[in-house]
């Protein structure tokens, strides 16, 4: 593991702008080297005049962590900041790692419904976009947006219009929409901090296990219409929440990861229903939770799988984004999606390292098959996507037959069950011959040639054509007991 380096002495954004050339981070905050590289290239293009940037940086990467490191600077050189996030985790997320950074309480003030953090006069504000919407906008030099694959929505239009002098920062992981709109309507520039197989590498993630199932065990989604990108919501549920396909989600699970600490990812509400009592069935202690969980129940259902309590958490449109609960190793993918940023939203929940513990994708919905492994390097780009042949999409991946372990396309022998994924082709004979000169051009001679076969009398024919043509004076003998010309 490559380890954290204190934090480089700051050079500001962009002196045009007026924004903080700040310099010192409090004593034990510390950036990893590839945050501190990102800073700099970050102020580098805003030094060139780029005003609204996008960094793409790997969930568990710590894009919160740069941003905290640059709006502590914007605090002590008296500028004001912004960030806003969508959910009351990130937002608390945002906080504290603000205060970790040195800020005061004084300093960071919170606009979400009735938190009682609400501080007006503070330089930082860490906002609901969804109350932000009905309240008066702080003053801001700079807005940061956590998330911000969601930034083509109404409500974050409106947010960057309220802004147009600022410096707009998007934070995401996943610079994708389900619809194919790029996000070139609201960032000019795209920065990618590190690739995921760098963090890994690094010891910042972990890398996933991932197994799928038979063809015969997933979902039949012939039926299943889309729309605006990804699968109708009904006729997914409907496709999804079948018995025997719920029943072979337990017994995936008892085979690959039994007793680790779980959370399920379902179509609907009755079907991640059905995934917890089905768990329950089988004696394994589960619960449910979604968007209508209220929240005091729902941060007890998520201390109890912390503290080990409950093992499995099935959940719908709920633990995507914004959550982190590093002791969570396994994922049940169990809700397919042709959306490959929501793919990597819920695989990235279980890839942050904890106790030198494997992570485990268990892939119900052949999410993996069709994206690829979420460590795969991509191409990110603010452009919307472009209709690609069917060769284009495949998924550089492979499923190993014994076992449906997926791995990359070259692996060649399966790292879980050891079976051959690439056979050692056989070479083809050896053909005996004598080497003859044909004026510069030396040609093999067959002994007996084959009077049929793999069109050996064909191919050489062809040869000497070729080197004819070339200038060379050729004589064979015999070919087949003919001359060749």
């Amino acid at each position: 593991m490559t380890p954290d380096v204190p934090f480089a002495e700051a050079r500001g954004f962009a002196s045009d702008m007026g924004i903080s050339r700040s310099a010192d981070v409090p004593a034990g905050v510390r950036l990893r080297t590839y945050q501190t590289d990102a800073r700099a290239r970050i102020r580098g293009r805003l030094d060139a005049g780029v005003r609204r940037l996008l960094l793409v940086l790997a969930t568990g990467g710590g894009k919160t962590s740069i941003a905290a490191s640059m709006i502590e600077d914007e605090v002590r050189a008296g500028r004001r900041a912004l960030f806003v996030a969508h959910r009351r985790e990130l937002i608390s997320q945002a906080y504290h790692r603000l205060i970790d950074f040195g800020l005061a309480e004084r300093d960071v003030g919170v606009i979400m419904a009735s938190d009682p953090r609400r501080r007006p006069a503070a330089h930082v504000q860490v906002a609901s976009v969804d109350t932000l919407r009905h309240r008066a906008k702080p003053r801001a030099d700079v807005v940061f947006v956590d998330e911000a694959h969601r930034a083509l929505a109404n409500s974050y239009r409106v947010l960057a219009d309220a802004y147009p002098d600022a410096v707009h920062l998007g934070l995401t992981a996943t610079p994708y929409r389900a619809d194919g709109k790029g996000l070139g309507d609201a960032y000019d520039e795209l920065v990618v901090v590190a690739s995921p197989r760098q963090l890994i590498a690094e010891g910042y993630l972990v890398e996933p296990r991932v197994f799928t199932v038979p063809a015969s065990q997933r979902p039949d989604l012939s039926g299943v219409s889309v729309a605006r990108g990804d699968y109708s919501a009904d006729q997914l549920a409907a496709a999804v929440d079948r018995q025997g396909l719920v029943g072979n989600i337990v017994e995936h699970w008892m085979t690959h990861a039994r007793g680790v600490r779980t959370v399920a990812f379902a179509a609907s509400v009755e079907h991640s229903l059905h995934i917890a009592a089905r768990f329950r069935a089988s004696g394994v202690t589960a619960e449910h939770l979604d968007g209508e969980t209220p929240t005091p129940e729902r941060d007890a259902i998520l201390a109890r799988l912390d503290r080990g309590e409950t093992v499995v958490v099935s959940n719908v449109n709920c633990l995507a984004e914004g959550w982190d609960q590093p002791a969570v190793k396994c994922a049940i993918l169990a809700r397919p999606t042709k959306s490959t940023g929501l793919y990597l939203q819920q695989a990235g929940r279980i890839l942050r390292p904890w106790n030198d513990q494997r992570a485990i994708i268990l892939d119900h919905a052949g999410c993996a098959l069709e994206h690829g492994l979420p460590q795969d390097d991509r191409d990110f780009s603010l452009e919307g996507a472009k209709k690609r042949t069917k060769a284009a999409t495949e998924a550089p991946v492979r499923e190993c037959p014994r076992c449906c372990a997926v791995v990359g396309i070259g692996t060649r022998v399966c790292p879980e069950c050891g079976h051959e994924l690439i056979t050692t082709r056989e070479l083809p004979a050896e053909l005996d011959g004598a080497l003859v000169e044909a004026t510069g051009v030396v040609v093999a001679r067959p002994r007996a040639p084959p009077s049929h076969g793999f069109g050996v009398d064909r191919v050489l024919r062809e040869t000497l054509r070729v080197a004819a043509r070339a200038g060379g004076r050729l004589s064979w003998d015999a070919l087949d007991g003919r001359r060749v010309p």
